[in-house]
């Protein structure tokens, strides 16, 4: 019991949100990843260089926003598309050095799958250098992205989607 309650009760420094967006092409179902650049983890001498990496698109909330405005957003802002909200799918913990305040960092991300709407003009203005805004089926999508923790939630993604296109089928017959 008092294990549940420290758990329930974790403080996170950072929070932010992202979106696992679909869009249904015939009878494919394609998943959006972005291309970013990537800080490598410094090698043996010391030499950190920069690599691409495939990733949903994700963010930090801005003031006074909540989770589903903000993954909204920066799928707008670093994927280009407007999408809408279907279903919370899940959440990433992570701890982050940061070497200015010298200190842990506790960060949560929560994804939203998200269906496809239309393509979207929006500026987008961040240190983060989106190269690439492209679309996969499920397989090539998975086996692309840069982070296991994001392949389980493409998977918790993909199993939600295929339980709504079933009942969806289910409602038409």
């Amino acid at each position: 019991m008092a294990e549940q309650q420290i758990h329930e009760n974790l403080y996170y420094d950072e929070r932010s949100a992202g979106g696992i967006v679909y869009r249904k092409e015939g009878d494919k179902v394609l998943w959006l990843l972005i291309k970013t650049l990537a800080k490598r983890q410094s090698n043996t001498r010391g030499q950190a260089g920069m690599r691409t990496i495939y990733k949903f698109p994700k963010g930090h909330l801005k003031d006074n926003e909540v989770l589903k405005q903000a993954a909204l957003r920066e799928v707008e802002e670093e994927g280009r598309i407007k999408s809408k909200i279907v279903t919370k799918v899940g959440s990433n913990d992570y701890i982050i050095w940061d070497k200015l305040q010298k200190r842990k960092i506790i960060k949560k991300v929560t994804f939203f799958l998200m269906e496809y709407a239309e393509q979207s003009n929006l500026k987008y203005y961040d240190s983060e250098v989106v190269l690439e805004r492209e679309w996969f089926e499920f397989d090539e999508a998975a086996h692309k992205l840069a982070f296991d923790s994001e392949k389980v939630l493409l998977k918790k993604a993909k199993i939600k989607l295929d339980e709504l296109l079933r009942e969806t089928l289910k409602s038409k017959h």
